[in-house]
């Protein structure tokens, strides 16, 4: 080329032999790409073959099937939690009850294509509901009103042993069942809660009579300490009393008249009675024959 030139690129057509390469490649890597599925952990993989179902089982990973002819239905086997509807029944007395529930369930992997060929994916709504629903409506009409709470337990150990029965056919094995709630009659609701109420009530006033009996023992036994006391001064003081009479003598009478005496004679005519007696305090032993008489 010569210096000054315009540079020109000519566009050549591909050959209809690459084209064709090109489109086999295409095909060849759509043909390898439908020649294997991925069957994700906790699945299992129902084979159709042309929309019927295949006795073999696809497990978790890598596996390789006819492209266009077969396909792959993925169906979880892990535990899975179903909520129920809420089912109306009656107890033994026809009192209205409503119960709410969940069960934990899986699906056999050894038989999930059987019960896709049987049931189908929407099996919950199928076969676990309507299972649900004719065990309350037989069982709990059992059961007198008052007992359906206390024996709550005892009713789910029931729906699982009936339920895991039921749908055993269908392969569905179930892991556990547990009630949300139980509901009744809003009258008869309305009667527990005023029977609660009133045993509240009355608990309360046996607290309330307990606790007055307890004061009250502890007044009367306040009031024996008291009396008990009392009496023990009582008696201190009829002791001292009477020591205190015994002490007092002629002697010690005269003896303190005289500790409170001024000096002073009182002032007498005829036969008064002397101030102080000798003979009474030991001054005159035999004293006098006038004395004497």
């Amino acid at each position: 080329m010569r210096e000054g030139s315009i540079m020109s690129f000519e566009y050549k057509t591909p050959k209809p032999r690459t084209i064709g390469i090109l489109i086999l490649l295409f095909i060849i890597l759509i043909v390898l790409w439908g020649t294997f599925v991925i069957v994700p952990a906790g699945h299992r993989g129902v084979c159709l073959w042309w929309g019927s179902v295949e006795k073999r089982i696809m497990g978790e990973g890598l596996n390789f099937i006819v492209p266009i002819a077969e396909r792959v239905i993925k169906v979880d086997v892990k535990v899975q939690p179903h909520p129920f509807k809420e089912i109306d029944a009656s107890s033994k007395e026809y009192q209205m009850v409503k119960m709410t529930g969940m069960m934990n369930f899986h699906i056999d992997p050894s038989y999930v294509n059987d019960l896709y060929q049987k049931v189908g994916l929407d099996f919950a709504d199928k076969v676990i509901d309507p299972a649900f629903n004719d065990f309350v409506k037989e069982v709990v009409p059992t059961y007198p009103i008052g007992e359906i709470l206390p024996k709550r337990e005892e009713i789910r150990q029931r729906a699982m042993k009936k339920l895991g029965e039921n749908l055993a056919r269908y392969h569905i094995i179930v892991d556990d069942i547990y009630f949300a709630n139980i509901r009744f009659s809003p009258g008869y609701e309305g009667a527990v809660e005023a029977k609660q109420v009133a045993q509240q009530q009355v608990e309360t006033q046996k607290q309330v009579l307990a606790q007055r009996e307890i004061e009250a023992q502890q007044k009367v036994a306040t009031a024996k300490g008291e009396a008990e006391s009392i009496q023990v001064v009582a008696q201190g003081q009829a002791k001292a009393n009477d020591a205190l009479s015994r002490s007092i003598t002629p002697i010690l009478v005269q003896y303190k008249s005289i500790e409170k005496w001024n000096g002073i004679l009182p002032q007498v005519s005829g036969g008064a009675v002397p101030f102080v007696d000798l003979r009474k305090m030991g001054g005159l032993p035999g004293g006098t024959e006038e004395s004497k008489k």
